[in-house]
Parts: structure tokens; C-alpha cells; sequence
């Protein structure tokens, strides 16, 4: 399975070894599930992985290498109803990638897709993508 993570679920993977966002990174080769970002979503936890704190910058080279960086998709010949407009080119760039699901935090900037299926790809929570998986 290919799962698509947000900026927001790779801050909280590094950030903290108890999240359920780095459950799944550890969980991931056993499982079969491909971990895929694109160069926007590294881009932006790069620039912001320093606030959430020194051990997290430190784990930030670890958890790259456990990625599969795709590269930004900047146009969709599909509609998208998403309003946030720096949240587009995660979603744009996740379903080239034909990702099974996109993992985000960000319920903000996503909530109006969030829990839902967008062109085949769900979009979850990390917590909800873990019960959905049988992690109840």
C-alpha cells in the first residue's frame, strides 16, 4: 500500500518517538506500506522541523531515508474542493503518485476532505488510517 504523508505527519514522527505518526513509520516495512512525500512536504517540514525541537532535527536525516520522495505535481486536470490554497500541491502530488491514502494532521486545511475519498485516495488522520487497519 502507498501512503502519502503530509508535512504535518512527518513533523509529528520526528517530534515525538510515542506518535501515532511514528507508529506507522515503524510499522511500515512489515507491513508492506510505501511511505511517500513529495519535495514540497520536505521542503516544509525542513524549514519547520527546528521549532518542534533538537531531537527532532536529529531524527528528521533518519525518518528522509525511510521516504520515497516524489516530485511536486504543481497542476490537477481533475476539480479540487480543497480552499487551502498551500495544501493543494500535497493533494496534487499525492494522487500521480497513486497513493491509497494521504496521512495529514492538518484538519484545518483539510477538513473538508478529510475522512472522505478523493479520486480513489483517502484522505486520514494517521489515528483513523490505524483503526481502519485493524490497530483499534
Amino acid at each position: 500500500m502507498k501512503i502519502f504523508l503530509d508535512s504535518s505527519v512527518l513533523l509529528s514522527a520526528c517530534g515525538s518517538g510515542k506518535s501515532l505518526s511514528q507508529l506507522i513509520t515503524e510499522l511500515a516495512p512489515d507491513r508492506g506500506w510505501r511511505l511517500i512525500s513529495a519535495s514540497y512536504c520536505r521542503a516544509e517540514t525542513s524549514k519547520n522541523i527546528g521549532k518542534i525541537g533538537a531531537e527532532a532535527a536529529l531524527r528528521w536525516p533518519g525518518m528522509q531515508a525511510k521516504v520515497e520522495w516524489v516530485p511536486n505535481a504543481l497542476t490537477s486536470k481533475k476539480p479540487l474542493l480543497l480552499t487551502a490554497s498551500k495544501e493543494k500541491p500535497v493533494l496534487i502530488s499525492a494522487l500521480p503518485a497513486k497513493c491509497e491514502v494521504l496521512l495529514t494532521l492538518d484538519k484545518g486545511d483539510f477538513g473538508i476532505v478529510l475522512g472522505t475519498t478523493v479520486y480513489g485516495m483517502r484522505v486520514s488522520t494517521p489515528r483513523d488510517f490505524l483503526i481502519g487497519e485493524g490497530f483499534g
